[in-house]
């Protein structure tokens, strides 16, 4: 469907174009007419007056033919032909014409004279016998009105063309809040569903921003109840995976050697499983949080790491994994800590599955060359990615190289949606001293109001 814009532009050059042609034959016509009889009553009212000072004057003074040196005015001098005569003798004639032909011009009436069709109009004194005819070319009004009418018509659209070159300015510069509106719906991101501030929308658009508005609440009202629904059947599942687990590690004891190997698999499956229910609501946590209305806080990220890195020591445990940090004693950074703690477990969790075994995770933190960066790095000791296949591990459910089973997929989407929605760059960088896969998170230093963090100490 074209723009709005566009089809007042379309509709406004037909109806312009309309009344032009309307107009032009409208004024075609009426300058005919007004012509016609303006010629006519001229003719008319020259011939009257030719008749009265005529008939007085004597005949000596009217002589045929025209002098040696005729007169040349400026302006077309046969737009009438003008016949004068007494008693049937020709005493002038403004065309050279027969005289017997002029002599017999009718007083009213259509006649032809040479190579022209006039109509005559005449006046007889009957006491002189002086006789004025005065005959107009039938289609001299047609032509001049015509010429005039192009004229006007000309100026006529001369003036629609201007006018119209200002109409589109004025469409242009009154549909501006349309596109204005236009680009602050198109311009939010998917996860961005808070009411449009109607504040700053036009009063047509008003009840579209409306509806807009309460789509977007039933949209968000969907996602809250497909993210609670996740959420609590997570929380569901959870309770009874970890019941399995417990009965399956106390029947561990009394199983023969046979079934020791069933038996690690349904401790690898149950650990799998409840990888994915801890995934699954990291997702929810992480979809839940509305970036737009939750300011960030000001934080100390070394505090966050070791928070993280702590609740991940079973696991690391579990894989025989080593996890090393390198970090000042404190490095205070803008941030959303719940969101940012999901992505750093998600990545250390990803680098414990793929390190050796035994194995060992470096996990750094540097202030980097700029003034206001800093940067987290997360390296491992396995078999490493190249930057193409670290690209495609962002899809969901994807597993590339070789790992201890457990994972499912969703670790590094979960840190590329993260990534996206707060801004935050994961990079993939040249294995370091250990060998393996190498993150870096870069995360921008910017202390409220410009202030300069006075927090930062150096490593003990």
């Amino acid at each position: 469907m074209p723009s709005i814009r566009a089809r007042l532009r379309r509709r406004l050059v037909w109806l312009t174009a309309v009344v032009w042609i309307s107009a032009s034959v409208l004024i075609v016509a009426a300058v005919a007419m007004e012509y016609r009889q303006s010629h006519h009553s001229r003719a008319a009212q020259i011939a009257r007056l030719l008749l009265a000072f005529t008939s007085t004057q004597p005949a000596a003074l009217i002589t045929m033919p025209f002098p040696d040196q005729p007169w040349e005015p400026d302006f077309h001098a046969d737009e009438y032909l003008v016949v004068i005569s007494r008693k049937g003798v020709l005493f002038y004639s403004s065309e050279a014409l027969p005289p017997d032909q002029l002599l017999t011009l009718p007083l009213h009436g259509k006649a032809k004279t040479g190579d022209r069709t006039r109509i005559f109009h005449g006046l007889e004194d009957e006491r002189s016998g002086t006789r004025v005819v005065i005959g107009v070319d039938m289609f001299d009004p047609l032509f001049s009105s015509i010429h005039v009418a192009g004229l006007l018509a000309a100026y006529v659209l001369a003036a629609t063309v201007l006018i119209i070159g200002i109409l589109i300015i004025g469409i242009r510069s009154g549909l501006a809040p349309l596109g204005a509106f236009a680009r602050q719906v198109g311009e939010r991101s998917e996860d961005n569903l808070a009411p449009l501030d109607k504040t700053e929308v036009p009063e047509e658009l008003q009840g579209v921003a409306h509806a807009l508005n309460g789509l977007m609440a039933r949209l968000n009202l969907v996602l809250a109840h497909e993210r609670d629904f996740v959420s609590n059947a997570a929380h569901e599942l959870r309770t009874p995976l970890t019941a399995i687990r417990a009965q399956v590690e106390a029947l561990g004891e009394d199983l023969p050697d046979r079934s020791h190997a069933r038996f690690a698999n349904i401790l690898r499956a149950t650990d799998r499983a409840g990888r994915m229910i801890s995934q699954l609501l990291d997702v929810t946590r992480s979809q839940s949080v509305d970036l737009i209305q939750t300011p960030a806080d000001r934080i100390d990220l070394v505090g966050l790491v070791q928070s993280v890195i702590a609740d991940l020591v079973p696991l690391a445990n579990r894989c025989g994994v080593e996890v090393v940090l390198e970090s000042p004693r404190s490095l205070h950074v803008t941030a959303r800590p719940e969101l940012l703690a999901i992505m750093l477990r998600n990545i250390v969790e990803n680098a414990m599955k793929y390190a050796g075994t035994p194995g060992r995770v470096a996990v750094t933190v540097v202030t980097a060359t700029g003034p206001a960066t800093i940067d987290l790095l997360v390296e491992d000791d396995g078999p490493g990615l190249t930057a193409e296949e670290f690209q495609r591990s962002f899809a969901r459910f994807q597993r590339l190289g070789q790992s201890g089973g457990d994972g499912v997929g969703l670790g590094l989407s979960i840190v590329g949606e993260l990534s996206q929605r707060m801004g935050i760059p994961v990079e993939w960088m040249e294995p370091g001293t250990l060998g393996g896969l190498r993150i870096r998170l870069r995360l921008a230093d910017t202390p409220p109001n410009g202030a300069t963090d006075v927090s930062r100490q150096p490593s003990p």
